[in-house]
C-alpha cells in the first residue's frame, strides 16, 4: 500500500508542473498568429477597364485591387476601348498577401459563334380568303440590315466581343403565310416552313413581317408588336425564337428607330436569353415581379434603354451590394445551339 502512494505523489507532482508551466508559457506571451488577407492586384493595358471575378463584375476598373479568399479564382477585364475580354485562371495560396495579375494578350479570350437566321416575310393574312399585307424585297433588305447592325454593331460591342453573329437570311415570298389567332407568326406556325433546320444549326431564328401600322394601304393586320419566346425549346430545332409584326412605312421608321429608340431586335433576343437561358444556367440577372427585360425602370434605367441593353449583357447591372446581368464568362461558356446539342458544361 505504500508504495502505491510513493508512486501516486510523484505523478500528481509532475502533472501540477506541467498545468502551471502551461498556463505560464512563453508561447502564450509571444505574438500571437493573424490570419493572412489575401489580395489580387489587377491590371491590363488599358486602364479604366472592367474587372470581373469568378464571371461576376466587381464594380472595380483597372488598375485595382481585390480582397479574395484563398484557393483558384478566373480573373477578367474587358478592355474598355477595344471591347475585347481577357482572362486568366490564378491561384491564391494560403500564403499569399498580394498577388499581382497583369492581363495581356496572351489572356484574349476569341469569341464563340452565335449562327442567326432572319426570315423575311413578304406575304401574309390573317385568315384565309382575308387581305394580303405585304413587303418588297427591297423593304426586307431594310430589315435585315438593321438586324445586322443590331447583333454586330452592338452586341458584340456589349459582350466585350466574347460573342461573334454570323447572320444568314431566307425570305419566304412563294406563298402566303396565315397568322395565328393573335396575328402572329407563332413557333408551330414557321416550324412548316423551316422543317430542314436541326438542333444545333442555329442560335436565334427570327421572323418579320408587315402588319401595317400606320398604313396607307387597305390591309391592316395589326399594330406592331415585338413576340419574343422565352423557352429555347419552342421550335422542332432548339434555337431561340421571335417575330416581329412591324410598321407600314418601313423605311422611315427603322430610320427613326435608329435615331431614338434602336434596340428593337436586341430586346426580343434579351427575351430569349436574360429571361430563361442563362437565368437556368446559374446565372444572376436583374428581375421585377419576374421580368427580367422590362425590369430597366427598378434598376433607374431609361429611354432609350441602349445602356440597360448593355449592362444586362456585360453584367454590369447595379444590384444590391453586386453586379448581375449575363457577362462575358457567361457567353464564353454556353451557346444556345451548343446547349440544344448537350455540349455546354453541366
Amino acid at each position: 500500500m505504500n508504495n502505491i502512494k510513493y508512486i501516486i505523489l510523484p505523478l500528481l507532482c509532475l502533472f501540477t508542473i506541467m498545468l502551471t508551466q502551461g498556463c505560464n508559457s512563453a508561447d502564450d506571451s509571444g505574438p500571437k498568429a493573424t490570419s493572412i488577407i489575401h489580395k489580387l492586384f489587377v491590371t491590363a493595358s488599358e486602364p479604366g477597364s472592367a474587372i470581373y471575378l469568378d464571371g461576376v463584375y466587381t464594380g472595380k476598373v483597372t488598375p485595382s485591387e481585390l480582397v479574395v479568399e484563398k484557393g483558384e479564382h478566373m480573373v477578367g477585364v474587358g478592355l474598355k476601348d477595344s471591347k475585347t475580354y481577357l482572362r486568366r485562371t490564378v491561384t491564391v495560396e494560403v500564403t499569399t498577401k498580394t498577388l499581382t495579375v497583369d492581363l495581356n494578350n496572351n489572356d484574349l479570350q476569341g469569341p464563340k459563334v452565335w449562327k442567326a437566321l432572319f426570315i423575311g416575310v413578304n406575304k401574309v393574312t390573317a385568315n384565309v380568303g382575308a387581305c394580303v399585307s405585304e413587303y418588297t424585297t427591297a423593304e426586307l433588305d431594310l430589315a435585315y440590315e438593321f438586324f445586322n447592325w443590331s447583333f454586330k454593331d452592338k452586341v458584340e460591342d456589349y459582350s466585350y466581343n466574347t460573342t461573334k453573329w454570323e447572320i444568314e437570311r431566307r425570305d419566304i415570298s412563294d406563298e402566303t403565310i396565315v397568322l395565328s389567332n393573335e396575328k402572329l407568326i407563332t413557333p408551330s406556325i414557321i416550324d412548316n416552313y423551316i422543317t430542314d433546320i436541326n438542333k444545333g444549326d442555329y442560335d436565334l431564328i427570327v421572323t418579320f413581317f408587315r402588319g401595317g401600322a400606320g398604313s396607307q394601304q387597305n390591309c391592316f393586320i395589326d399594330n406592331f408588336i415585338g413576340i419574343a419566346w422565352f423557352d429555347v425549346t419552342e421550335l422542332n430545332s432548339d434555337a431561340s425564337y421571335y417575330t416581329i409584326r412591324y410598321y407600314d412605312d418601313i423605311e422611315g421608321t427603322i430610320n427613326d428607330a435608329k435615331q431614338n429608340d434602336p434596340g428593337m431586335f436586341i430586346h426580343e433576343w434579351l427575351h430569349t436569353t436574360a429571361e430563361m437561358f442563362y437565368p437556368d444556367r446559374g446565372e444572376k440577372v436583374p428581375s421585377d415581379n419576374g421580368q427580367v427585360v422590362h425590369a430597366a425602370g427598378k434598376y433607374g434605367y431609361s429611354h432609350p434603354w441602349m445602356s440597360w441593353y448593355e449592362d444586362l449583357i456585360s453584367g454590369k447591372v447595379r444590384d444590391g451590394s453586386t453586379y448581375s446581368g449575363i457577362g462575358p464568362d457567361a457567353f464564353l461558356e454556353c451557346t444556345v445551339k451548343e446547349s440544344a446539342l448537350g455540349a455546354c458544361p453541366q
